[in-house]
């Protein structure tokens, strides 16, 4: 039996979005389009250090090794450019 606290969001979102008027004849400039542009790229970001930090975790796991909650995980990344470096 299904109750109905599971059914209820469940038809408000298919209302909801069979109620959408599908052709909005909308106008995107070059601005939005940069901005879906960066949005894309910062989520890839995220994902690529979130990624990181919980491969570091999973290694020092699957290692033995004990992390530390208050220890940095990033701070073993060289984040200097060459530049800086004399």
């Amino acid at each position: 039996m299904i109750s109905k606290l599971k059914v209820l969001p469940t038809l408000v979102a298919v209302i909801s979005i069979s109620s959408f008027h599908w052709s909005a004849d909308a106008y995107l400039n070059p601005g939005t389009g940069s901005m879906i542009l960066q949005a894309l790229i910062a989520g890839i970001a995220v994902i690529a250090v979130t990624v990181k930090m919980y491969w570091i975790r999973l290694v020092a796991f699957l290692k033995g090794e004990k992390l530390d909650p208050e220890e940095d995980l990033l701070a073993g990344l060289d984040l200097e450019s060459d530049e800086t470096k004399d």
